[in-house]
């Protein structure tokens, strides 16, 4: 552990190897990610780092205004540097802003899922905030019910959790998100100078497919897939696709001929 940050790696056990960074969302947990590593081909070394915005820990970590200070404690636990990093949701937020200041941490491709993205200051407005408090619940049942994996519990038990997972991410670290969410428009993405694969969901109420599409075609190079059947936690509910996705553009980053910008329906 490095202040507040984990990692978990899972060693390669075949050559050349590649290495793959992987950071979870708020209120998630580095479990999110168990059946990604199991798509993965043997080749790769994957690094699954456990923040302190997790749905196991409290909200202090919130008191820090730059994330990105858990991203770098992240590089230094890291046994090097990634080759891919792979960040889903509030984790591809934080990344996307260390990438403004810092760069790429010398990684050679970037996999963002289901990043929050709107391209105008003008497009937050009073309704955009009701709805992402108000129904911020809504985005924490979806993640607890994905990583049940089709376990139902019973009703009360269900809100109970949500609002356990609720309050320990909150208030504070509910404003590092919307922080986070309102300053996509001021950056500057042409900084990321590395081949991107970006992946949403098409029920995705939180990151929207719309939203995710204007992000990916405004990246020097990206190519966007947006899957019908998933919901925010796509790497849970279309594995076996994502899996796939991640194995193309893993064999991508080793061809740099195959760079293009495009969109993937």
């Amino acid at each position: 552990m490095t202040g507040g940050v984990t990692v978990d790696v899972r060693p390669a056990e075949g050559s050349p190897v590649i290495r793959v960074a992987l950071l979870h969302g708020l209120g998630s947990s580095v479990t999110v990610w168990d059946p990604l590593r199991a798509e993965l081909p043997s080749n790769v070394e994957s690094w699954a780092f456990g923040f302190p915005w997790d749905s196991g820990q409290g909200p202090a970590w919130a008191l820090e205004r730059d994330s990105r200070v858990w991203l770098e404690r992240a590089w230094q636990a890291a046994p090097g540097r990634p080759d891919v990093v792979v960040a889903h949701s509030f984790g591809a937020n934080v990344m996307l802003d260390w990438i403004a200041t810092q760069g790429t941490a010398g990684c050679r491709g970037l996999m963002l899922m289901s990043p929050f993205y709107r391209p105008d200051p003008e497009l937050f407005d009073w309704a955009s905030i009701t709805h992402y408090l108000n129904d911020f619940e809504d985005l924490v049942r979806a993640g607890i019910l994905a990583r049940l994996n089709g376990s139902r519990p019973a009703p009360d038990v269900l809100e109970a959790m949500i609002d356990k997972v609720r309050d320990r991410i909150g208030p504070y670290g509910w404003m590092r998100f919307f922080d986070h969410y309102t300053r996509t428009p001021l950056l500057d993405l042409s900084t990321v100078d590395v081949p991107c694969l970006v992946v949403g969901g098409g029920r995705d109420t939180a990151a929207y497919p719309h939203d995710v599409r204007r992000f990916a075609e405004a990246l020097p190079d990206a190519v966007v897939h947006i899957l019908p059947e998933s919901a925010h936690f796509s790497m849970i509910d279309n594995t076996a696709q994502v899996g796939t996705l991640l194995r193309e553009f893993l064999l991508r980053i080793g061809d740099p001929t195959t760079a293009t910008n495009g969109v993937a329906r």
